[in-house]
């Protein structure tokens, strides 16, 4: 008689697995992975967009479920400055680049009216700019570098335009530098010479005559400084070389602008002082006629020394 087991339940099956022990905390049992979740949506935010596309649709359903497919203002700004720019340019080659074909060079060039000959390329000063020689060679250099550039002649044409409104100002700011520095530096050595004004004058230009002829006089007058006033009219300048010629020439309220003239000149009041020995023998021997004369004699030599 077999015996049975006294619960009634089946008997285990036997099995090869290798038995675990039973785990006496289910708590410590590390849970299944799972995947990160979303993060939390912003209602107001999400309002705020939906509210944003329902105003761009203006009631275009097409036009709004196009639209909820940019999930940001910033995306949907992004995709109208793409569209617009696209359907301005038609199609055409935006811009070229250092990777460019010939082909597209020369599609471009053709689109946009650039010449292939670099000295047909257009641009001109208007009628009624007072044009200089460094304008034109200005002007042929910017030529060359929009040709060279592939720059549109209109896109030249618009920065030509504002060189020469540029270069109107420039010139009428120092013509006005010019007149105001003109008219203080008379102003100032008429004050400070007085009578002797012209003599200094005529003593600083017949100096810089003798030595750089009259041309060569006229070209350094005329050289204009960082200012926009010329160089005859620096006041330092002036003085300088006002007290260099009548050093040089011994005259400067006497001298006339020549040698020889300011020589006789010279001559002639040392004569009349010197006739005083008999007209007013006590006049003669006054400190100031003494004075005169030692301060002509002294000048006439310097003015025979130099000749």
């Amino acid at each position: 008689m077999t015996d049975q087991l006294t619960t009634g339940a089946p008997a285990s099956q036997p099995t090869n697995a290798t038995p675990t022990a039973p785990n006496p905390d289910p708590a410590a049992t590390p849970a299944p992975a799972s995947s990160a979740p979303a993060p939390a949506a912003d209602p107001a935010a999400d309002a705020a967009l939906q509210s944003f596309r329902e105003q761009l649709a203006g009631g275009d359903a097409a036009m709004m479920k196009q639209l909820e497919r940019y999930k940001s203002a910033d995306d949907i700004s992004k995709a109208f400055r793409e569209g617009y720019k696209n359907a301005k340019n038609g199609g055409k080659l935006v811009e070229l680049t250092d990777r460019s074909t010939p082909e597209e060079v020369k599609a471009y060039r053709e689109a946009n009216g650039i010449p292939d000959d670099a000295t047909k390329y257009p641009g001109d000063f208007r009628d009624g700019f007072e044009v200089t020689d460094a304008d034109k060679a200005i002007l042929s250099d910017f030529k060359a570098a929009m040709h060279e550039r592939n720059v549109p002649p209109k896109v030249a044409a618009a920065a030509l335009d504002w060189y020469q409104d540029f270069a109107a100002t420039q010139a009428q700011d120092l013509n006005a530098q010019l007149a105001k520095v003109a008219g203080e530096t008379q102003k100032s050595l008429r004050a400070e010479w007085g009578g002797d004004y012209d003599g200094q004058i005529g003593a600083a230009q017949e100096l810089m005559k003798a030595h750089l002829g009259e041309d060569g006089f006229g070209q350094m007058m005329g050289l204009r400084l960082m200012d926009g006033s010329r160089l005859q009219d620096s006041l330092p300048f002036v003085k300088m070389m006002a007290t260099i010629g009548a050093d040089y020439y011994g005259s400067t309220a006497i001298l006339t602008g020549d040698i020889e003239a300011a020589g006789k000149t010279l001559e002639a009041q040392k004569q009349d002082l010197l006739a005083l020995r008999v007209s007013d023998p006590e006049k003669f021997k006054s400190d100031d006629v003494q004075g005169k004369l030692t301060k002509i004699y002294a000048q006439l030599e310097k003015v025979s020394a130099r000749k």
